[in-house]
């Protein structure tokens, strides 16, 4: 056996050195089935260590199977058969750390999402609240409500009838750390009587993603300017159907009155379930937001999802769903199985906040913030693409989506804005099916840009795409921002 040497001003403690050392001995083969190690005491005084750093080494390898205990303080190497992967070698996995960190370190604007400005929240304020649940230290000591925290439901409960029409009640409300974690758990509860569902197209792909994955079969239903095509879903025979219509993603389209109602006869006809993703309903920059369709629905047939990521940080990671009374039975049954992730403290601290009115404040605050930015963003693109671009021009949501009369196919303009610091996505990526496009459609979001650089964002993106045309420069445009 080599000279094992053990470095004091390395990161890892001494007992991980060691442990590596052996570990690596035994994956090439260099200590070999039956070889004994050296013991506890020896080695110890050999290396100039405590016994216990040896022991804490030789207790991993035992546990994770590298070797056995054939005596009080001698150990023997077990059998290694090998890894069917390839081990990556630190410096490897260092190299592939620094890569990705180069990567995001180019990220300068980020048009890909939809995350919050970064003044866009009193975090001070926010702050207190935290403190105050950790007054209540008995509510923090077990794991919580598997439903969600009353407190928060009662007041989700107020806040969807009050700004989305809806009448719930709080018994028919789960919280979950997120939509895509909710989903996983709705799967669980419709699979029993569906095997198909309807997702617009394009549409939420992680949702559809979720449901394959549990083994639903996807129809992708074209999305006309006034919602799902009714005829292909009608003509589809599935009973379950996805839809965002308050602000379809990402088109942005938002179904009018009269094709809600229509949705909604047709779900009662054929006993449907509907799930309505309320996504970006917030953000309607004139009139008052649509009611939702759970609060045009008489029946029984409306599955409501909504989510605080877009008003909220997201790191918060709190979201909740709605499910009709018919449906409760079948998620009771099994709520023992569905685990509450989304964390204590953050309810009960939101329950509080909402019930002092501060997310009807932040809601308008962030309404304000992001009309002023939506003006400058759009007026942006038209004074710096001109006729180079098509823009789906919209008085709601984050983002619009922008028609690139380019040649260059998609996925070559995201690389190409990612070469000039601007991350943005492609409306491709969002469809189930491949659809030819005679131009490449792009999604754009503007919450995350700071609006002084609203237009040296959008001038980044010009360079990209058409670098061989006239820089427009801030004083040109200085009219107009």
């Amino acid at each position: 056996m080599e000279l094992i040497m053990l470095s004091p001003e390395s990161k890892d403690p001494l007992y991980i050195q060691l442990y590596q050392y052996f570990k690596g001995e035994i994956e090439t083969s260099r200590l070999g089935e039956g070889e004994k190690l050296p013991s506890i005491r020896g080695l110890a005084k050999s290396l100039a260590v405590s016994k216990i750093t040896v022991e804490k080494a030789y207790q991993q390898l035992m546990s994770e199977g590298y070797i056995e205990n054939c005596d009080r303080s001698r150990y023997r190497v077990n059998k290694f058969e090998g890894s069917v992967f390839k081990a990556a070698w630190p410096t490897e996995v260092q190299a592939a750390a620094t890569a990705g960190k180069r990567a995001e370190s180019k990220i300068i604007y980020d048009f890909a999402s939809g995350e919050m400005d970064q003044d866009g929240f009193n975090f001070s304020l926010w702050k207190r609240y935290i403190s105050k649940v950790f007054l209540n230290k008995e509510r923090l000591v077990g794991y919580g409500s598997i439903q969600g925290e009353e407190e928060l439901r009662s007041e989700i409960a107020r806040y969807v009838h009050n700004s989305r029409g809806g009448k719930v009640h709080k018994e028919q409300i789960i919280i979950g750390p997120g939509v895509q974690s909710l989903l996983n758990m709705l799967c669980s509860i419709l699979k029993a009587d569906n095997c198909s569902i309807a997702f617009e197209e394009p549409g939420f792909k992680n949702g559809r993603h979720i449901f394959a994955d549990h083994g639903f079969h996807i129809i992708p239903i074209e999305m006309n300017p006034d919602g799902v095509n009714m005829d292909e879903l009608v003509a589809s025979k599935t009973r379950l159907v996805y839809i965002s219509p308050s602000h379809q993603f990402p088109t942005g389209y938002i179904m009018p009155i009269g094709k809600r109602n229509r949705l909604l006869r047709w779900a009662k006809e054929v006993g449907a379930t509907i799930i309505e993703d309320d996504y970006d309903s917030e953000f309607r920059y004139f009139g008052r937001p649509i009611p939702a369709l759970k609060g045009l629905d008489s029946g029984e047939n409306v599955v409501y999802l909504g989510s605080f990521s877009k008003v909220m940080p997201p790191s918060m990671r709190i979201s909740y769903m709605v499910l009709p009374d018919r449906l409760l039975p079948v998620y009771h049954k099994n709520a023992t199985l569905y685990n509450q992730a989304a964390s204590t403290i953050e309810q009960l601290a939101l329950a509080k906040f909402m019930a002092d009115g501060h997310l009807d404040r932040q809601i308008r605050r962030l309404r304000k913030l992001y009309s002023e930015k939506s003006l400058l963003f759009f007026d942006a693109l038209r004074q710096v693409f001109g006729e180079r671009i098509d823009v789906n021009d919209t008085e709601s949501g984050l983002h619009t989506l922008i028609t690139v009369k380019s040649n260059r196919t998609a996925q070559e303009l995201v690389d190409r804005a990612m070469l000039k610091g601007c991350r943005v996505a492609s409306v491709q990526d969002y469809y189930w099916e491949n659809i030819p496009e005679e131009y490449p459609r792009m999604i754009l979001y503007f919450s995350k840009i700071p609006a002084g650089d609203m237009l040296a964002a959008v001038q980044a993106l010009k360079e990209a795409w058409f670098p061989d045309e006239t820089r427009i420069t801030a004083k040109a445009c200085g009219n107009s921002l």
